[in-house]
């Protein structure tokens, strides 16, 4: 009697302290049943089946988790397949619901290592720090199955889960090769922001981590496979993320059933209420926003040229590789700069921009130069007044190596070159000293040169007539071809550097203008008129092409420059030739006796 007496009360005691601990998440105790019952192996066994089958059911059923349909078919698609690649617009919550199947599978797979890497540094964490910690760990019964705290240090994040399972954050580190990630395995791989992880790095890193198997299904002889998920907008048609999604499509259609791709555009977003259709027009209405990038960021459309375009993607992509704009000439600087301005002065809704380059040019052997666009500007309803100030201020205070200014001298921009023909002061607003700089004319103002006392012939003033552009298109074409024209990368590849300080506005900005640029050649076609005379035209004609063009007018110039070098070093080693000739015409002969 006494011993039952003593049984019950410490079974009372065990009761009333697994209760206290169950609302204590921190506790290890928190998960473990108040009132034990013996165990029915086949439910169990049913039970864990079934939810791995239908993981969405049992987020909504077991984690009591809001879902919408879009999202079930995502969690269900990744339970299934081995390779998933899910497209998506942004805001509609891809790192969430990946962040949500890594919840629910580290809880019915005891023991499962799932790991996220990003093409952004930060994006990785982000995912652990903002939607696990952040959202998820506020579910009850999701916290109860988490073994507090949560690290999110940059070199230490990740997340344990009291049946052994663990959810990491690793960096990459691609400017390396990806090498400080190459010790980690896991049996789940996320690959967030795909489109920025290079290919070689996926390949050879990232997806053979993903070959060990649990040990619980090592032990039980399980036929489990290592999962990896692609997750990202999309992107151009020149990137490695296209042909993997496009090779998981077909594999998919063709009944692979490792295989999963799925698309979702914003239109998905609007009918969840994720956002509303005023959101995406203030998206558009963007002045960073093209046409091109909208539709890979927000309809899931992989961009890429027309298969009439004169410099299509596929080209120009391949010169996207100067790492970082000049807002100024760099100090003690020897380096050749030209300034090309195409001109436009309306400020009418829809009306042509005026666009500002800087090209730097760095000698090549052979006489050619390696042409940098280290600077563009555009202004849109500026007048000529101002936009030569503007072009003063580039020469002067910027950069002063500069040897020529093309000028758009057709049309609005008529005007322009004679507003040169004075001196120019400038005033320090810090300082208050004012500087008189000399007038500028044009180079081949023979009579403005002997007549206009200090004057420097530096602005090339362009017609660009039909015979001019047809000898420029192709010239900048080459240039692409050779890979001597370089472009800023794309905006996307730096993206996380200015949301994380550590690039200014100023900065950022000129990757996007490349961005357009690059649109804007794409659009661009060689074709033929009535009178069978070449022309180059747009392919969608409300596409403007201000930054294509001022481009063409500056890199005239250098094709001018290369020509003259080439002259010299030609007539250099002409010198040379006949001189050896001489030399060896006067040699006497030697006889022998």
């Amino acid at each position: 009697m006494l011993m039952d007496k003593y049984e019950k009360q410490l079974k009372r005691e065990k009761q009333l302290y697994d209760k206290n601990h169950s609302e204590d998440f921190d506790s290890t105790f928190s998960n473990d049943p108040i009132n034990e019952a013996s165990i029915d192996y086949e439910a169990w066994t049913e039970f864990f089946s079934y939810y791995r089958y239908y993981i969405d059911e049992f987020a909504i059923n077991i984690l009591h988790v809001d879902l919408f349909p879009f999202q079930r078919v995502i969690l269900r698609a990744m339970g299934r397949g081995q390779f998933s690649c899910l497209i998506a617009c942004r805001g509609i919550g891809k790192s969430w619901i990946v962040c949500l199947f890594y919840v629910c599978v580290s809880i019915l797979y005891p023991g499962l290592k799932c790991g996220i890497a990003s093409g952004m540094s930060q994006q990785s964490r982000n995912v652990i720090i903002q939607k696990l910690k952040g959202e998820l760990s506020k579910n009850e019964t999701i916290a109860r199955e988490i073994n507090f705290p949560i690290r999110t240090g940059a070199d230490d994040c990740y997340t344990e889960f009291k049946g052994g399972s663990e959810i990491r954050a690793i960096t990459l580190a691609q400017d390396r090769g990806g090498e400080s990630a190459r010790s980690w395995r896991f049996h789940y791989l996320l690959i967030d922001e795909a489109r920025l992880v290079k290919d070689d790095i996926i390949e050879t890193i990232l997806i053979p981590m993903t070959k060990t198997k649990r040990p619980n299904a090592l032990k039980w002889k399980q036929n489990e496979k290592g999962k990896v998920i692609f997750i990202s907008s999309a992107y151009l048609k020149t990137s490695s993320l296209y042909k993997r999604f496009k090779y998981h499509y077909e594999q998919m259609i063709d009944g692979n059933k490792n295989y999963i791709a799925m698309c979702f555009p914003y239109q998905v977003g609007i009918q969840a209420g994720l956002f509303g259709e005023d959101d995406i027009e203030q998206e558009l209405s963007k002045p960073s926003m093209t046409k091109d990038k909208f539709a890979y960021e927000y309809e899931g459309i992989f961009v890429g040229s027309s298969g009439e375009s004169y410099f299509p993607y596929e080209l120009t992509n391949e010169c996207r590789v100067l790492e970082r704009p000049e807002l100024e000439q760099p100090k003690k600087s020897n380096s050749i700069y030209i300034i090309t301005h195409d001109v436009a002065v309306s400020d009418a809704k829809g009306s042509d921009n005026a666009c500002t380059h800087v090209i730097k040019l760095k000698p090549r052997p052979d006489g050619t130069y390696l042409k940098q666009i280290v600077f563009t500007k555009v202004v849109n309803g500026m007048p000529l007044n101002k936009q030569r100030d503007m072009l003063r201020e580039l020469l002067h205070l910027k950069f002063p190596n500069t040897d020529r200014i093309l000028v758009d001298a057709q049309g609005a921009g008529a005007g322009l070159p004679s507003l040169f023909y004075e001196s120019w002061e400038y005033r320090d607003e810090r300082t208050g000293k004012v500087t008189e700089y000399p007038p500028l004319i044009q180079d081949d103002d023979e009579v403005g040169i002997k007549t206009i006392e200090g004057a420097l012939p530096i602005i090339r003033a362009i017609h660009g007539m039909n015979n001019f552009v047809n000898l420029y298109y192709p010239y900048m074409k080459a240039c692409f071809e050779n890979h001597t024209l370089e472009l800023l990368k794309q905006s996307e590849e730096i993206d996380s550097l200015y949301k994380q300080g550590q690039l200014t506005l100023d900065k950022y900005e000129q990757y996007i203008q490349h961005d357009i640029l690059q649109s804007e050649l794409s659009n661009i076609k060689q074709d033929f008129t009535n009178a069978e005379k070449m022309t180059y035209t747009r392919i969608v004609k409300s596409t403007k092409r201000d930054r294509a063009t001022s481009l063409m007018y500056g890199l005239s110039i250098c094709c001018e420059m290369e020509n003259e070098n080439k002259n010299k070093i030609y007539k250099k080693q002409t010198k040379i030739n006949v001189s050896s000739l001489t030399a060896l015409a006067r040699k006497p002969k030697l006889y022998s006796h």
